[in-house]
């Protein structure tokens, strides 16, 4: 979580400030409640995170030691079932009052060899996780990747202007990494926290993202200061990646 925090700040330097962690006794008495050994990376999470996660919130959800410590001891630990991680809290719907709550779970995937989040509301609001990165609703990134991804979001996307969306073919993470070395011969440099998932590319005027589509054309979103310098970025880029490449 340290690698995460230094990574956000910078971009965000103060970031650092506006978490909070919980004390050891408060992870103890949750670890009791649940009564199975908590995931290191939820461990670490909740070391850095687990009061005040500094509005990197996913999914609307309730991430708070002390919401988990009151869900289990209230509803009790099902040894079958993920680790709850959060509470998510969603609604009202049109003309109807009722709220509803889902939990978002931590669950370890066999295939990747590691812990996945899964959500089971619906996705971010369009305004508060843009296209750039909703690939997040399509697959289970871990824990990790979606604070970073949303950070990322946060405190860099939001930065720039005018965005456009490119898309290109690519059937393997082989043709993904050809299409990645091209978008860094225009000056953009790979950021060290991309992922399998989700690849970012930052330059001074201009961020790009990368990510998987599935069943469809892979995902490049470009964002930039000037609207002119996209424009002419979005074409040349265009030329290269493999086609079919369409634009949004």
């Amino acid at each position: 979580m340290e690698q995460l925090i230094s990574a956000i700040e910078r971009y965000h330097p103060s970031f650092r400030t506006d978490i909070e962690g919980c004390s050891p006794e408060e992870i103890d008495r949750l670890q009791s409640l649940v009564g199975i050994h908590l995931p290191d990376v939820h461990v670490d999470f909740l070391r850095v995170m687990g009061r005040r996660m500094g509005g990197l919130s996913l999914y609307d959800g309730d991430f708070r030691i002390e919401t988990l410590i009151k869900r289990y001891t209230e509803e009790g630990a099902a040894h079958d079932s993920p680790l709850i991680i959060a509470i998510a809290h969603y609604g009202p719907y049109g003309r109807s009052r009722e709220t509803f709550e889902r939990p978002i779970e931590l669950e370890f995937e066999e295939d990747e060899g590691q812990y996945v989040l899964v959500a089971y509301p619906p996705g971010e609001r369009e305004h508060e996780f843009p296209e750039a990165i909703r690939i997040l609703d399509l697959v289970n990134p871990t824990l990790y990747e979606a604070l970073f991804a949303k950070a990322y979001l946060q405190y860099r996307w939001a930065r720039f202007k005018h965005q456009r969306t490119l898309f290109f073919n690519a059937h393997s993470p082989k043709e993904i990494e050809q299409a990645a070395a091209i978008v860094e011969q225009f000056g953009f440099e790979r950021h060290p926290e991309s992922s399998i998932t989700v690849r970012y590319f930052d330059q001074r005027d201009a961020t790009a993202i990368i990510s998987p589509n599935p069943g469809e054309p892979v995902r490049l979103s470009l964002a930039a200061h000037d609207a002119a310098e996209l424009f002419r970025l979005a074409n040349a880029l265009t030329k290269r990646l493999p086609t079919p490449t369409t634009s949004a």
